[in-house]
């Protein structure tokens, strides 16, 4: 009996262990939903900067046929935009990456919980079995007693068993009630119930 709430204390203890790992997961695949929603941004706000820059520089190509120093000007702009287009492709290469770290965390929360859910289960099925366990028990002990009132009876006839009962003992040679604050191995197993 000690081992079964052993063995229920440490599946207990490994719930709260997979309950505690389980909210890590969830506070970085929240961590991760952040930096992936802040670059999604950055790259919305980049994408809407590059239509004007590409629009600059439609109209300074067509400028920069009469004047020089308009072509100059053209030369900074696609400088500009060739910085934002690079700047542009390592948001979107970290929107990616966080993509993946993001589902590779919603994975092991997945993984995590079917692990506590069948821990959970497993718990409950030893629960079941040791309260059958304690009701045979019982069960045995009750006919245990009950045979041997059958037999006292049959060896002396004629003897008062009226008194006996499973919840009695003997005190100073009189069968008497438990006293229910004295911890008898029936009321401890009657208690387990």
């Amino acid at each position: 009996m000690a081992t079964l709430k052993e063995e229920r204390q440490a599946w207990e203890h490994k719930e709260s262990a997979y309950q505690a790992s389980l909210m890590e997961t969830q506070k970085a695949a929240e961590a991760a939903n952040l930096k992936l929603h802040e670059a999604g941004q950055k790259l919305a706000d980049l994408l809407g900067s590059l239509a004007p820059l590409r629009a600059e520089v439609a109209k300074l190509r067509v400028v920069a046929e009469t004047s020089k120093a308009l072509g100059k000007k053209l030369n900074e702009v696609e400088g500009e935009l060739a910085a934002k287009t690079e700047a542009l492709s390592l948001l979107q290469s970290d929107h990616d990456k966080s993509q993946a770290e993001g589902n590779k965390l919603q994975v092991e929360k997945e993984f995590l919980e079917k692990q506590l859910a069948a821990k959970v289960s497993e718990i409950g099925e030893l629960e079941k079995a040791n309260r059958d366990l304690l009701n045979d028990m019982i069960d045995t002990f009750d006919e245990g007693f009950k045979e041997a009132l059958a037999q006292t009876t049959c060896e002396n006839p004629g003897i008062n068993t009226s008194n006996c009962d499973p919840g009695n003992h003997i005190v100073d040679g009189k069968v008497v009630a438990l006293d229910l604050g004295e911890r008898t191995t029936l009321s401890r197993l009657l208690s387990c119930l």
